[in-house]
C-alpha cells in the first residue's frame, strides 16, 4: 500500500542518517542498529499520522457538516490506515473468491455477517481503489479517531430502531449505486453478533435489500470469520481471519423474490461456507472439548 511504503522509505532513511551522523558507522558492533531504528522510525512515522488524523476527525466532527457526500480521497485514507492496523494487530488476512466481483465499471450492493468492527476493516481492504462506503450505526461517526474520517468519506449512519431513518438511508444507498457514484456494503443483521457462536449468524432485515432492488445491481455476499477473535488474542497471537466471496446474485435471480426470500437466500450462502470451513474458528475446539468433558 502507498502510505506503507512511504512510512517504510522514510524510516529507512531517518536510520541511515541517525547510523552515519550518530558515529555509529565506525564501529561494527552497532551493525543491527539501522533495522531496528528503521522499525521504530517506521511505527513512530505512523503513530504521529495517527495523530495528525485524529485531530483532523476532530475537526470534522466538531465543525464538519453533519453528513458528507462519498469522497474518493478519503476513502482512499480509510483504505491506507486499515492495511497498517492489520500489520500492527497481527492479522493474517485471507480472502478467496475476488475473482466473482463485478468490474470496476459496475457498482454493487456488499452483505456479509457482522462480528466486529473489524469486518469494516478487512472489507476496506478488500477494495482499496474502489469507490465504496458503507452503512454504519450512528456511533460509529463519534468515535475519536475513526468517525469524522468515516463523516468525510461519505459513510451513511443509520439509528438503530429508527424504521424512518433506516428507510431514507436505505434510499440514498440505493442512489449511489444506480447513479454510478459508488458501490454500497451493509451488514444485514442490524448488529454485531454479540452471541456469536450461538447462534453463528443473527437473521437478516430484509428491508435492507431494497437498496439492491431500487438499484437492479448485483449483490456481492461476503462470509466472514474471525475477526471477533483479533482483540482477545493481540498482542501475543496472530488472528486468520477470512474473507470469502461466496456469491454474487444478479438482479435476474432476485427481481421476483421478496425481500424475505432475498434476505434468506444471501444468509444461506453465508450459513452453507461456515458449514464448510468450519474448522477456521477459533471457537470450535474449545466449545467442543468442554461439551464432552460435560457428558
Amino acid at each position: 500500500m502507498t502510505l506503507t511504503a512511504i512510512l517504510i522509505v522514510l524510516a529507512v532513511a531517518l536510520s541511515g542518517v541517525t547510523y552515519y551522523f550518530g558515529g555509529y558507522i565506525s564501529d561494527l558492533i552497532w551493525i543491527w542498529l539501522p533495522f531496528v531504528l528503521a522499525y521504530a522510525y517506521f511505527w513512530g512515522l505512523f503513530f504521529l499520522y495517527v495523530l495528525y488524523l485524529a485531530f483532523y476527525a476532530h475537526l470534522i466532527r466538531r465543525y464538519g457538516k453533519p453528513e458528507y457526500e462519498p469522497s474518493p480521497r478519503h476513502m482512499w485514507v480509510l483504505s491506507q490506515i486499515t492495511f497498517v492496523c492489520n500489520m500492527f494487530f497481527r492479522v493474517r488476512f485471507h480472502a478467496t473468491g475476488l475473482g466473482k466481483i463485478p468490474d470496476r465499471k459496475t457498482n454493487f450492493m456488499v452483505v456479509s455477517n457482522h462480528l466486529s468492527g473489524f469486518d469494516h476493516v478487512g472489507l476496506i481492504s478488500i477494495f482499496p481503489n474502489r469507490r465504496i462506503v458503507f452503512v454504519h450505526k450512528e456511533g460509529i461517526s463519534k468515535v475519536i479517531l475513526a468517525g469524522g474520517l468515516i463523516r468525510r468519506a461519505g459513510y451513511l449512519s443509520i439509528k438503530q430502531g429508527d424504521v424512518l431513518s433506516g428507510t431514507k438511508v436505505i434510499e440514498k444507498a440505493g442512489k449511489y449505486i444506480s447513479e454510478g457514484i459508488c458501490s454500497v456494503g451493509i451488514a444485514p443483521e442490524g448488529t454485531r453478533n454479540k452471541d456469536f457462536p450461538e447462534p453463528e449468524i443473527l437473521p437478516f432485515h430484509p428491508g435492507s435489500f431494497q437498496m439492491a432492488y431500487d438499484a437492479k445491481c448485483p449483490i456481492v455476499v461476503f462470509a466472514i470469520q474471525n475477526t471477533n477473535c483479533i482483540l482477545r488474542r493481540f498482542p501475543f497471537s496472530p488472528t486468520d481471519v477470512y474473507f470469502d466471496c461466496v456469491a454474487v446474485i444478479e438482479y435476474e435471480d432476485y427481481k421476483d423474490l421478496s425481500s424475505a426470500e432475498l434476505a434468506e437466500k444471501a444468509r444461506g450462502y453465508i450459513a452453507r461456507r461456515f458449514e464448510q470451513k468450519r474448522a477456521r474458528f477459533y471457537h470450535l475446539k474449545p466449545k467442543k472439548q468442554k461439551t464432552e468433558s460435560e457428558n
